[in-house]
C-alpha cells in the first residue's frame, strides 16, 4: 500500500512522462519535488512539505523514498495515474522550473544546492552525527531560503527552457538552442565527450553552433 499522497504521486508523475530520465533517479525524482515544493510555497500556493526528512544528501520526502524504494512496481504505475486523472494538482510552469534544475545539476551538485537550504542546514549537525529520520520543519524554510529559490527560478524563464534542450554526456548537462540541435553532425556531437572529460568547465555548459560549425562555449 502507497503512503505518499495523490498530490506527490500526481508531481511524480509529471516527472515520469516529460523527463522519464530523472524519474529513475531516486534522488533527482526527491529534489524535483522538494524545489516543486519549495516553488509552491515562494509563490504563495498550496505546498506540502508532510515526511520532508533530513538525509546526508539533503531533503528527502520520506514517505516518496519509501513508495519508491519498497513499492517501486506498484509506485510507478500509479504515478501515471495520478499525474493523467488530476492534472489539476499539477502547476505545470512549476514542474518545468523544477524539472529544468534536476535535469541541468548532477546529483552531487543537487545534494551540494539543497544543503544550501536553511530548512536542511538547521538540521546538519543532527544529520551529520548519523541521527536517522531528522524531521524538517516547514518553519525553518526562511527568508534565506526564499532567496536561493528566487534566484534559481528567475535564472531560467519558461520561455527559454521551452526553447533549449539539454544534453547529458558523463555527467555534464550540456545546454544548446533548439535550432542549433538541428545543425550537429555525429562528428560534432562526439565534440561533447571531450568537453564533458574537461575538468575546467562548470556545470551546465551552455553551447553554441557557429554558422561553420564550429560548437561554441560560452
Amino acid at each position: 500500500m502507497l503512503k505518499s499522497s495523490e498530490r506527490k504521486r500526481a508531481i511524480s508523475g509529471w516527472l515520469k512522462q516529460h523527463q522519464a530520465q530523472e524519474f529513475s533517479s531516486s534522488l533527482k525524482l526527491q529534489k524535483f519535488l522538494f524545489f516543486y515544493e519549495g516553488l509552491s510555497k515562494i509563490e504563495n500556493d498550496y505546498a506540502e512539505f508532510r515526511s520532508l526528512k533530513g538525509y546526508i544528501n539533503g531533503p528527502v520526502f520520506g514517505d516518496v523514498y519509501g513508495d519508491y524504494t519498497y513499492e517501486f512496481n506498484e509506485f510507478n504505475v500509479d504515478v501515471e495515474r495520478s499525474y493523467q486523472s488530476r492534472l489539476d494538482m499539477v502547476n505545470d510552469d512549476r514542474a518545468k522550473i523544477a524539472g529544468f534544475l534536476v535535469k541541468i545539476m548532477n546529483e552531487n551538485e543537487l545534494s551540494e544546492i539543497t544543503h544550501e537550504f536553511n530548512i536542511w542546514k538547521s538540521q546538519e549537525h543532527r544529520i551529520k552525527r548519523g541521527e536517522k529520520n531528522v524531521i524538517l520543519n516547514e518553519e525553518d524554510f526562511n527568508d534565506s531560503d526564499r532567496d536561493l529559490l528566487l534566484s534559481l527560478r528567475n535564472m531560467y524563464s519558461i520561455d527559454y527552457i521551452d526553447s533549449v534542450r539539454v544534453i547529458q554526456v558523463c555527467g555534464k548537462s550540456f545546454i544548446i538552442n533548439k535550432d542549433d540541435i538541428q545543425k550537429l553532425t555525429d562528428e560534432q556531437k562526439r565534440v561533447f565527450i571531450t568537453l564533458a572529460n574537461n575538468d575546467n568547465l562548470q556545470n551546465p555548459v551552455y553551447v553554441t553552433v557557429a554558422e561553420d560549425g564550429v560548437i561554441l562555449v560560452d
